[in-house]
């Protein structure tokens, strides 16, 4: 294998884990699929914020959203920014020699944090034209030569409105019938919702075929030699209870790094966004900055069940402008812990995702159950809560008074405490003022 220099970083937007390598049997997904089959898959990869600028400048900066301070979306009358004393990955590589791309959606700011030898973010037909993007891609690999580099490409595929209206060059679209989709277990099987589950996976379906076409991009290019593949997905899929959402449907994700001439893996570590960052430096063998709260993952590629890598924290404050709902979570194998900072304010939802006919419809019909879960729950969500996701993957049911899990709840209680406070999150203040134990400044 030639030297480990070079990273092609591939995430598209609002993708869950829906592929055949994550064991569903109806989407088609080959390019990801055969990824899978030479890499390493994470089956409990998260994003640390459900929220797309947000999860984007987590893992660019290798920090959580409420210390990076783009706490939610970048663009338009939203206009978050991360704070300008962060570093992040294109800049860290950018003053070690190597060529930085972006390609496609990048959605953070400013470019004073985030600058690239070559932005490429315009992409003509836009970005879920993925022929496009390849092309983009042969550009950024034509004019860097020799170089190292870090390339990071960002899909719209599948943020809605799922694209599917217009047709793509190069692209051969794969439709699904409604009555053949999953309905996942957060959702009601309703007409509306296999509709729009059924337009989702003809979206999804599109981005495994930029995936590849990156792929060859690289294979092209004569760079797959020393090169780090990571796909990935900047959170859930876009539906109530995914997308913006502290449960674990709104978090996981799908996470496949692949290494040239390495056997595949499916590994079990609980692992999160902030993870990347230090993860792509090792591997470009460029020294990360000091203060990251994450480790890399290079160590633990080839293993099934690394040792100490059983908990992981979330941390969300913002989606759009409107949508404030901060929350707090440790998520462990077994049980996971949320803390609701405001649980007096109602679940604010995406405007994409209130506008759709499945929200609608859950409205319009009043519809008690979503899924497995209550509406009403899912609405007005509790102050702390524990869940035992082995057994109640949905959380539905909340345990934080089980009299025998008293001990298990103070002690997740106390390490989200002093993550809070190690990660200076600014809202352990307002926790202080609020009385809450353990948050003094």
């Amino acid at each position: 294998m030639a030297e480990s220099r070079n990273v092609l970083l591939l995430i598209s937007d609002d993708w869950s884990p829906i592929a055949g390598c994550y064991g569903n049997e109806v989407i088609q997904m080959p390019n990801v699929d055969a990824l899978a089959d030479r890499g390493t898959l994470f089956q409990h990869a998260f994003c640390t914020t459900p929220s797309c600028a947000a999860s984007r400048a987590n893992l660019l900066t290798g920090h959580y959203s409420h210390t990076h301070g783009q706490f939610g979306h970048s663009h338009g009358i939203h206009n978050f920014h991360t704070h300008s004393t962060m570093v992040s990955i294109p800049k860290v590589l950018g003053e070690a020699g190597f060529a930085t791309g972006i390609i496609g959606k990048l959605h953070a700011q400013p470019e004073s944090v985030y600058p690239w030898t070559h932005d490429l973010q315009r992409v003509q037909g836009g970005n879920r034209n993925v022929q496009g993007m390849a092309d983009r891609a042969r550009e950024f690999f034509e004019d860097i030569g020799d170089r190292p580099f870090y390339l990071h490409m960002g899909f719209a595929d599948p943020h809605r409105d799922f694209g599917n209206r217009r047709t793509y060059p190069g692209v051969e679209e794969v439709t699904y019938a409604p009555e053949a989709v999953i309905v996942p277990d957060f959702l009601p099987d309703h007409p509306d919702v296999r509709a729009e589950l059924a337009a989702y996976y003809q979206s999804v379906s599109r981005l495994d075929t930029g995936i590849g076409m990156a792929v060859q991009a690289l294979e092209e290019a004569g760079r797959a030699e020393d090169t780090l593949i990571v796909v990935m997905s900047d959170h859930g899929m876009p539906f109530p209870g995914g997308k913006a959402s502290s449960f674990d449907t709104g978090h996981h994700c799908p996470l496949v790094v692949v290494r040239p001439h390495v056997d595949a893996v499916l590994n079990d570590a609980l692992v999160n966004w902030c993870n990347i960052m230090p993860t792509v430096l090792e591997w470009c063998g460029v020294d990360a900055p000091e203060g990251l709260p994450e480790r890399s993952l290079v160590p633990i590629l080839d293993e099934a069940h690394p040792e100490g890598w059983e908990e992981t924290f979330f941390s969300h404050t913002f989606h759009e402008v409107t949508n404030y709902y901060p929350y707090r979570v440790l998520r462990g194998r077994k049980y996971k812990y949320v803390r609701t900072l405001y649980p007096e304010l109602t679940t604010p939802l995406p405007s994409d995702l209130w506008a759709s006919s499945t929200w609608q419809a859950v409205l319009n019909e009043d519809i008690e159950m979503m899924g497995k879960r209550r509406t009403e729950k899912f609405l007005h969500q509790d102050p702390e809560a524990l869940f035992d996701v082995e057994n109640d993957p949905m959380e539905s049911t909340n345990l934080i008074d089980d009299p025998g899990l008293q001990d298990v709840a103070e002690e997740m209680r106390q390490k989200v405490r002093r993550f809070r406070r190690e990660t200076k999150d600014p809202w352990c203040l307002a926790s202080h003022h609020a009385g809450e134990p353990g948050m003094g400044q």
